[in-house]
């Protein structure tokens, strides 16, 4: 079986959203993507020539929007340099399963790093996510069909406990994000590393 390739799950994503909303290349292109790339520092555009008449500006959407069809028909390359940019500008809910299956490529969990602001006399504040343990809570006891009956064994649907699983792992993703959070904002030791320090004698 082919695996499929970075690029081909961000490409793929992408089509998704564009199919479900509203979105195209070209308002992608030059609404989204090339402003971001822009501020990355990994696109050039002569913002003079191109605000300096209409024309300018219409070759230039034009030619952004050519390049990103290429890349999303794979008749040319998709940048490495462009990949997290990219991702960026996806909604949120594209961006979080993107993340997850790069990661798993990887061989890795996706547990998003906590974002942290200074807050007063606190050196860091954390936002709290439990809404989102809550989300995934009801979406992996949705998908739970495999444990109605109390056991697992060869019977059940593969694809159900296929699904069962993934949503019980991205449970445990979010809950280990909200931990990391809630450690380093407030300088409280993880609880299994409390536990070995403890075991330990110090």
């Amino acid at each position: 079986m082919k695996h499929r390739t970075e690029d081909q799950v961000i490409i793929e994503a992408t089509r998704r959203w564009f199919e479900n909303s509203r979105e195209s290349i070209e308002s992608f292109s030059t609404t989204l993507l090339i402003p971001a790339l822009e501020d990355a520092g990994l696109a050039d555009v002569d913002r003079d020539s191109v605000e300096s008449s209409a024309a300018a500006y219409t070759r230039w959407r034009r030619a952004a929007s050519m390049k990103v069809g290429r890349i999303i028909r794979g008749t040319q390359p998709f940048p490495l340099a462009w990949k997290w940019v990219w991702i960026g500008c996806l909604p949120q809910e594209y961006q979080r399963e993107l993340r997850r299956e790069l990661m798993a490529m990887a061989g890795s969990l996706y547990v998003p790093i906590p974002c942290f602001a200074k807050a007063g006399d606190c050196p860091t504040r954390a936002q709290a996510q439990l809404h989102r343990i809550s989300e995934e809570f009801g979406e992996l006891l949705q998908h739970a069909r495999p444990a109605h009956n109390g056991h697992y064994d060869l019977n059940d649907d593969p694809a159900l406990v296929d699904r069962m699983m993934k949503e019980a792992v991205d449970l445990v993703e979010v809950v280990l994000s909200e931990v990391a959070a809630a450690s380093r904002a407030t300088g409280r030791p993880l609880p299994r590393m409390r536990m070995i320090a403890i075991e330990m004698g110090e």
